[in-house]
């Protein structure tokens, strides 16, 4: 399947982008990045970063920047000062930044690249804020678009709270309004919220870890070197990104419902989901998943 991925890397998106690369199933045929985790500049070097250091060569692009984005200090203790968990990948770092596309206009690339298959032949894989994808909706190019998979959104407040605030988390609280305009559209849609990619059961701890380590691939080395120092330092880490990859790839272990989904945009509540369950909805919340399942797609996917 034809995918283009749009990601802010990130501890949890360079994972999910190591699967991505290490399946055969999945052609990535761009991948744009946003500021988020880390600016789109940042995004753009540690994808290239990933890419080299498996010796995979991808179209990236770097996306759009907001005026007067800072990384937040959470940002910066989740996911360290570069983005990949403090992890030292120098791999192909002069030519990571050297390749990082300066487009001066990487919205209307994206919609040529899109525009350059057939319709419905391409799924979006969004694990970042919305900026990008808001924009692309601008260009006419939907009819080209299969599904959209995004990380984002909390759509059951009493299992798990936001991550930013009480209501949000992190990836719509970052654009609201770009969230908004995405998840309401007519697009189909498979969500993946905080209340499901925070469950401890489908975190790495050191136990995980030590699995990981033992593949001994390249993929999971990789993995491994990334995600050493978050686990240190929080005994377990959540690969929320990975939840829709997952859900792309094996969508029958999880469970879903439809719905038409509204974001807050401004106040106290921006960036909140607001879920209203039908059948006619464009939306397939995914609210259950296959814990043992979804670990093994993690460790099938690193060997």
């Amino acid at each position: 399947m034809k995918v283009i991925l749009d990601m802010d890397p990130g501890v949890d998106d360079a994972v999910a982008l190591i699967l991505a690369l290490n399946n055969a199933d999945v052609e990535i045929v761009a991948l744009s990045t946003v500021s988020g985790n880390v600016s789109a500049m940042m995004g753009a070097i540690n994808t290239l970063k990933i890419c080299n250091a498996l010796g995979k060569s991808i179209r990236v692009i770097k996306g759009l920047s907001r005026k007067g984005y800072k990384r937040s200090k959470h940002s910066i203790e989740v996911h360290g000062m570069d983005g990949l968990g403090d992890s030292m990948i120098y791999t192909g770092y002069k030519s990571a930044v050297r390749l990082a596309r300066y487009s001066n206009d990487p919205i209307r690339e994206l919609a040529s690249i899109l525009a350059s298959y057939k319709e419905g032949e391409v799924t979006l894989l969004c694990t970042a804020p919305l900026t990008n994808i808001a924009a692309l909706l601008h260009q006419d190019v939907k009819r080209y678009i299969d599904k959209v998979f995004v990380m984002g959104g909390a759509y059951d407040l009493d299992v798990s709270e936001g991550n930013v605030t009480r209501y949000a988390e992190f990836n719509f609280y970052m654009d609201a309004v770009a969230a908004d305009k995405v998840m309401n559209s007519d697009l189909s849609i498979v969500a993946c919220g905080l209340e499901l990619t925070s469950r401890k059961d489908c975190s790495v701890d050191h136990l995980l870890l030590k699995r990981i380590e033992s593949i001994g691939s390249a993929p999971a080395t990789l993995a491994a070197r990334i995600l050493k120092n978050p686990v240190d330092r929080y005994s377990h880490f959540n690969l929320h990104d990975v939840f829709a990859l997952a859900a792309l790839l094996e969508p029958e272990i999880f469970a879903m419902k439809r719905a038409k989904v509204r974001v807050e945009t401004a106040g106290r509540r921006r960036g909140m989901s607001i879920a209203l369950y039908r059948d006619d909805g464009n939306v397939s919340i995914c609210h259950d998943v296959m814990a043992d399942r979804f670990i093994d797609f993690i460790l099938n996917g690193l060997a």
